[in-house]
């Protein structure tokens, strides 16, 4: 036969354990913040915020070692009068872009619709896979990023003749295997 006691006892101890669980496993997120809250440009350029200019996935095609580049990306113009960018790449100058109210305009001639000029930079001396500082200059407003320098091949082959030539793949060796 069962008392009221023992089953309150239960109770409790059953209480206590899910409290126990739940603050466990609530401890987690402490030390492991939520990476999906987290801000990240989703593209293989950078980011670059200001007022009213915004520049998005800038990068620059070159073989670099000294072969040209394309710059790459969009500007966004959020204020209500046209700008006009003042574009430099590691201290040299790759041109102007006009950008209208509202409106975004791309780097590198854009593959959607190409109404653009491709803003072409005359030397790179930066090596493939490291970074170059472009800066952006319009209205007063300075943005400078690190963009990276990828190679025109692959989604950028599209951009080899204005950035070096085309990369040939490196030969596989006739012994590998695949691991």
């Amino acid at each position: 036969m069962k008392t009221a006691a023992s089953s309150r006892t239960r109770r409790a101890s059953l209480v206590g354990a899910l409290a126990a669980g739940t603050l466990a496993l609530g401890a987690c997120g402490v030390n492991s913040p939520q990476t999906t809250l987290l801000r990240y440009a989703p593209a293989d350029g950078v980011e670059m915020d200001g007022e009213s200019l915004d520049a998005r996935d800038v990068l620059v095609v070159s073989q670099g070692d000294g072969a040209p580049g394309v710059l790459s990306g969009s500007l966004v113009n959020s204020g209500s009068e046209p700008l006009t960018v003042t574009v430099t790449v590691a201290g040299q100058p790759a041109g102007e872009v006009t950008v209208d109210p509202g409106t975004s305009v791309r780097l590198d001639g854009g593959p959607e619709g190409g109404e653009g000029q491709r803003t072409i930079v005359e030397v790179v001396e930066t090596p493939a896979g490291q970074g170059v500082e472009v800066r952006l200059q319009a209205d007063g407003e300075t943005l400078v990023g690190t963009a990276p320098v990828l190679l025109p091949q692959g989604t950028y082959e599209q951009y080899a003749d204005d950035a070096g030539g085309t990369v040939e793949p490196l030969p596989e060796d006739e012994g590998s295997s695949d691991h």
